[in-house]
């Protein structure tokens, strides 16, 4: 490993403590907006070719998830799995799941919800979504080499630099610096500038004397 100065070191030690603090909300708010685009993909896609039986019942899922009812938001998608696995619907309603569960700290329903649209999800993108939350909650359970595993590669090209970002994030809370700072370079590498993701990976190269 490369040697830091001590002003780099301070910034590292710095930029760790802030993965340690908000790690998971900084991606949770990234992969919301990811979701909420998919689920604007839903609607407008969807639901005009499927029916309204997927829609009513994505549409449980959804109350109770802005009701911020964790319990709620898994039982609703977890009829949707009984009655419409295959539909592109019920990915998108087990994200949501997932989601409240993190947010409520429960991890372990989090982490089957996630495993779940890894394993059964149809759509790159939604399988690429649920493996970035997923390496989210490993990395904060320290599970750094199967968080790793997760984002090696992306499914779709535009979650490209999303999953470098995260190999960065989950590299410099493991302790390799040099690696997380060839990460966060390849992400800036591939993410367009307009997408938010970019100023925070910048930011985190910066700290890392990049």
């Amino acid at each position: 490993m490369a040697a830091f100065d001590l002003q780099e070191q301070e910034q590292i030690a710095e930029l760790k403590a802030m993965w340690a603090k908000w790690g998971m909300l900084i991606t949770g708010t990234i992969v919301a907006v990811v979701v909420g685009y998919l689920g604007r993909q839903l609607w407008t896609g969807y639901q005009a070719k499927q029916g309204e039986a997927a829609g009513n019942l994505y549409a449980a899922v959804d109350k109770a998830f802005e009701a911020h009812d964790a319990v709620k938001t898994r039982a609703a998608a977890d009829a949707m799995v009984a009655s419409a696995p295959s539909h592109a619907a019920t990915a998108r309603a087990m994200l949501l799941a997932a989601r409240a569960a993190v947010d409520a700290k429960d991890t372990e329903h989090a982490k089957s919800a996630l495993q779940w649209v890894i394993d059964h999800a149809k759509e790159d993108a939604v399988v690429d979504t649920a493996k970035l939350r997923m390496a989210a909650v490993l990395t904060d359970e320290k599970q750094f080499d199967a968080a790793l595993k997760l984002v090696a590669a992306s499914k779709s090209a535009g979650f490209a630099g999303l999953f470098a970002d995260a190999r960065g994030d989950i590299l410099l809370v493991k302790g390799d610096n040099d690696g997380a700072k060839k990460a966060y370079q390849e992400a800036a590498a591939k993410l367009d500038k307009a997408n938010p993701a970019y100023q925070l990976v910048e930011t985190k190269l910066l700290a890392l004397g990049a």
